[in-house]
């Protein structure tokens, strides 16, 4: 009898459980109940396996760490969240390895992802964040910002770093869309993934003999035609690169410009200090946590965690929004307070499998919330924030639009503040 087959494993909470029950800015309320009742408790996954799920900081931070503990997902003991989870996940990124494999590929891409390297591309995502911005006073409001600005500027950056034809953008937005929405069937994940797959394959052949400065194209030269790294592995990578380069940003600028607007306090703070505002970004990243179901994992072999034995082959889920949301960690964690000390938050992962590009994702951050209001006074959504089209049902956790207006005219006088000088 397998653990789906037991009485009790009907009993066990349904996992990924849902925002849609308290405050939409809020991890779903069943966390904090659980890390004050059952910390690591057991939960019931939709093909009625069972998992340890862990919503306590410290405890999350270890099962992440630990030695014994498995990204990858070919294991047929993977705790896979949807029947679409499980069919995106076939073919391994370097994110779903294990070291020493993963850290050796890990070490290929990290030159691109440095602190000084992307400092060195601030100044051309404020150009695009600029170009974007004059576009949307163009345009004038009432406008929709996840399309004109949440997607827009990542999508650019991810373009521009990876070598990729932008033109090409509402390709791929549309198809991982269908990836991440947990209501998509495993038939729309598997023609989803086939279509960006080809269409990655033709970028990353397209750079083949080329030396092209871009990110694909210096890996490709340095790596795939070298024959240390596969074509297919090099494809695959460069899928999880053009995703998570562009997805995991958006939500974050919509959701975050959202919980500003809807905390006037915290907004007034941002406007009158532009120095606040790398320690708002993390706050933010702390408060809204995007990545909601985030850490899914599988016990190689036995080890304990806070006096729990955990058995060879059992699934971990350690979603870290609900660590993010650890009182005993940051006081009043339903507040949100841009003043806070929130880099301790686990919005980016932890250990090995720490997410690779959280620079560049901060420096876009930072760039557009020091921005956004100076040039858009007045800058208000359409709608009520409990009335917002939130994603309670995609992986990663935004908005689907954000309508918003502001005062045209003062927007304008702003702009022309802005344009460079036209030298005679």
């Amino acid at each position: 009898m397998t653990d789906a087959d037991t009485p009790a494993a009907a009993q066990r909470p349904a996992y990924p459980m849902g925002r849609e029950a308290g405050c939409p800015f809020a991890p779903p309320p069943e966390y904090r109940r659980l890390r004050d009742s059952e910390p690591i408790s057991r939960v019931r996954l939709y093909d009625g396996r069972e998992a340890w799920l862990f919503t306590r900081y410290e405890d999350i931070r270890a099962v992440l760490a630990h030695p014994s503990v498995s990204a990858e997902t070919l294991d047929p003991r993977f705790p896979f969240l949807t029947p679409g989870d499980k069919v995106s996940k076939q073919a391994q990124s370097f994110q779903r390895w294990d070291d020493p494999r993963h850290a050796t590929r890990r070490r290929m891409l990290m030159p691109n992802f440095t602190i000084k390297r992307i400092e060195a591309m601030r100044p051309r995502i404020r150009a695009m964040i600029d170009d974007i911005y004059d576009r949307m006073i163009a345009l004038g409001p009432p406008l929709d910002l996840v399309e004109h600005l949440a997607l827009a500027l990542p999508s650019s950056v991810a373009c521009d770093l990876l070598g990729v034809d932008y033109s090409s953008h509402e390709f791929f937005e549309t198809r991982f869309a269908v990836r991440l929405d947990r209501r998509s069937s495993a038939e729309q994940v598997q023609r989803a993934n086939a279509e960006v797959r080809a269409f990655v394959d033709d970028v990353v052949r397209s750079k083949y003999g080329a030396n092209k400065p871009d990110l694909i194209g210096q890996f490709v030269t340095r790596h795939v035609e070298t024959g240390e790294v596969a074509h297919e592995d090099a494809v695959t990578d460069a899928m999880l690169l053009l995703l998570a380069g562009h997805e995991t940003t958006a939500n974050m600028i919509a959701l975050g410009t959202l919980a500003l607007l809807d905390h006037p306090g915290q907004l007034d703070r941002v406007r009158a200090d532009r120095g606040i505002v790398p320690n708002a970004v993390e706050e933010l990243l702390r408060f809204l946590t995007i990545s909601h179901s985030m850490g899914v994992r599988l016990a190689k072999e036995p080890f304990e965690i806070s006096g729990q034995a955990i058995a060879a082959g059992d699934g971990l889920l350690v979603p870290v929004a609900a660590g993010n949301w650890d009182d005993s960690v940051f006081a009043h964690p339903e507040r949100l307070d841009v003043t806070r000390e929130a880099r301790g938050h686990l919005t980016f992962g932890f250990g090995p499998h720490v997410c690779l590009g959280q620079p560049l994702a901060r420096m876009e951050l930072d760039e557009v919330f020091s921005t956004l209001f100076e040039r858009f006074p007045g800058l208000r959504a359409e709608r009520p924030a409990g009335e917002a089209a939130f994603k309670f049902d995609a992986v990663f956790y935004g908005l689907y639009d954000l309508p918003v207006t502001w005062d045209a005219e003062a927007a304008r006088e702003v702009a022309a503040q802005h344009a460079p000088e036209v030298v005679a």
